[in-house]
């Protein structure tokens, strides 16, 4: 049994989520009791996309192991992604109210209030989480955004040069770490490769627009060509769509300096 808990854990870390799944689901035949791996399953669950199925094995382990946070901020997450706004903030809630000295409790529950429009509630948080670890540059920089968002730009600047500053330090924990969204934060050498891929990607969006030009009928191609975009607005929308781009320029605008 224990190897199958062990080639669940190896699948789900490579990404193989729907075997993951099995690999747990077979130990559960047995040991459907067993809070730890109901937990892997669930993320495993999230992971694939399956929110629901993730939701029911989070409130399981919650009911068999109710004093613990970490389930709380699971299920916090996962309710998030359901969109389930009200109830993923009660959920963290209480991951804070068991585990008041975790910076971590603070700065999921701020990103989450920063979602629902609470930018003050969310600028608590992360300065909580500061408070209780000083070289969280996720937290320094996550706070430098909501700042710049409500105009405060010379706080927001200190917050970013902060950051910047503990993410270029190869002892401090965050060195190379990922933040809360599955996203690793970048050097500067990789996210000059990460412009050059974008650049990259907006081309190739392009060519493609322009060969389905070449095969609409002549009366279609006017139309065509108001709705095509630019190259320097196919940028911006590539931009947009990875998750918090603007938040990663700005962690390292010192880098791309001329």
């Amino acid at each position: 049994m224990v190897n199958l808990i062990e080639e669940g854990s190896k699948y789900l870390e490579a990404g193989d989520f729907d075997k993951a799944i099995i690999a747990f689901t077979e130990f559960l035949k047995t040991n459907d009791s067993d809070p730890n791996v109901i937990c892997l399953r669930g993320v495993a669950y999230r992971k694939a996309q399956k929110f629901n199925e993730s939701l029911s094995d989070f409130q399981k382990a919650a009911n068999l192991i109710p004093t613990n946070a970490s389930v709380y901020s699971e299920l916090g997450v996962t309710e998030f992604h359901l969109k389930n706004f009200a109830s993923a903030l009660t959920y963290m809630n209480k991951a804070q109210e068991l585990e008041p000295n975790n910076p971590y409790r603070y700065s999921s529950r701020a990103y989450i209030k920063d979602s629902c429009g609470d930018l003050n509630g969310a600028i608590a948080d992360y300065k909580r989480c500061i408070e209780l670890d000083p070289e969280d540059a996720i937290a320094y920089n996550n706070l430098g955004m909501l700042e710049e968002k409500l105009g405060r730009k010379a706080k927001a600047d200190s917050r970013f040069k902060k950051a910047d500053e503990i993410s270029k330090n190869e002892s401090s924990p965050f060195f190379g770490k990922f933040n809360q969204e599955g996203e690793q934060v970048l050097t500067k050498e990789e996210a000059q490769q990460e412009v050059k891929n974008v650049i990259k990607e907006a081309h190739l969006k392009e060519e493609h627009l322009k060969e389905e030009a070449d095969q609409k009928k002549a009366e279609e191609v006017t139309q065509i060509e108001d709705e095509k975009t630019s190259i320097g607005k196919l940028m911006l929308s590539v931009f947009k769509s990875k998750q918090e781009f603007k938040s990663f320029i700005k962690f390292i605008k010192n880098g791309f300096k001329s």
